[in-house]
């Protein structure tokens, strides 16, 4: 809405579809702002391949000019809009670290380091996060197409005891360069 394209939103008889993108903005950061001091918001945020420093400022830019947010929520999108900011080049420096990661600890599916890798009952191991996210559209092992749930997924914790150290070695080494 407040993106390169937001001007190219344009809808004939606007009324008639309820189509209201001041209202919507101030809806959308409002719920934001009531999500401003959850962590694990901020990081979903700068991670969804939505976020930029530049749209962030321009939607609270746009929203002091419109009148959208007031006070206290008006402080507490200020706020996100920081700890967003933050989130992001925490997340740029992770990444960085993950750069030369052997191939067993990045997940098979999406090529990212896993987090919480767990064992398949096929033996194939990938993330938590995305074997959940898969077992919500198809309840089948993405490796063999056999039946799956998620009690069926065993914690790799010697992958996961192994990652940490590769890491924390990883830590060390950028820490004394």
């Amino acid at each position: 809405i407040v993106g390169s394209r937001g001007l190219d939103l344009k809808v004939d008889n606007p009324e008639s579809y309820g189509f209201r993108p001041k209202e919507m903005l101030q809806d959308l950061c409002a719920v934001f702002s009531s999500f401003a001091s959850d962590d694990e918001f901020q990081k979903s945020c700068a991670r969804s391949g939505y976020y930029s420093p530049e749209l962030m400022q321009k939607a609270l830019k746009t929203c002091r000019k419109q009148g959208l947010l007031v006070g206290e929520s008006l402080d507490l999108f200020t706020l996100l809009a920081g700890k967003v900011e933050d989130a992001h080049k925490a997340l740029a420096d992770e990444e960085e670290l993950y750069d030369g990661a052997p191939e067993e600890f990045m997940d098979p599916i999406t090529q990212e380091w896993m987090e919480s890798p767990v064992t398949l009952p096929s033996g194939n191991v990938t993330d938590l996060k995305t074997i959940k996210q898969h077992l919500l559209n198809d309840p089948h092992d993405p490796f063999n197409r056999s039946p799956l749930n998620l009690d069926q997924c065993v914690p790799a914790k010697e992958l996961r005891e192994k990652m940490k150290a590769w890491l924390e070695e990883k830590k060390k080494t950028k820490g004394s360069s």
